[in-house]
């Protein structure tokens, strides 16, 4: 799996890594599950999140694993950043916000934006 921790400026950050993965919903549902895994034991709105998802398509899979992991990260989740949601892929992910609800979020160009947000106080 590719989801892992960083420390960027001296901050725990969390890297949610669904990049390139295509349409491959089977590898986004493990990836979803190992990051429930990895935020059970963390206290609750206390996780800074980068989410990537360059190069990951959007299919009925890949949506139905991502709207089961949003109930058990969201309640870990202090702030979160997305990168890899730019031009039309950025309103489809409005329309996903809409649909499922309850995901509050910031998108970025670079992860390197994404970060320096993230790790200011």
């Amino acid at each position: 799996m590719k989801s892992h921790w960083v420390y960027y400026n001296g901050v725990r950050i969390f890297l949610a890594d669904f990049s390139n993965y295509g349409a491959n919903g089977a590898g986004v549902k493990a990836e979803t599950q190992y990051i429930i895994e990895l935020l059970k034991n963390e206290p609750d709105n206390s996780v800074l999140s980068l989410t990537d998802v360059e190069g990951t398509y959007a299919n009925e899979d890949i949506l139905h694993a991502l709207s089961e992991l949003l109930p058990a990260s969201n309640k870990k989740i202090k702030r979160r950043a997305v990168i890899g949601v730019t031009g039309f892929r950025r309103h489809f992910l409005d329309a996903f916000v809409a649909v499922v609800g309850n995901i509050k979020f910031s998108a970025f160009d670079t992860g390197e934006e994404a970060y320096a947000w993230l790790s200011k106080p």
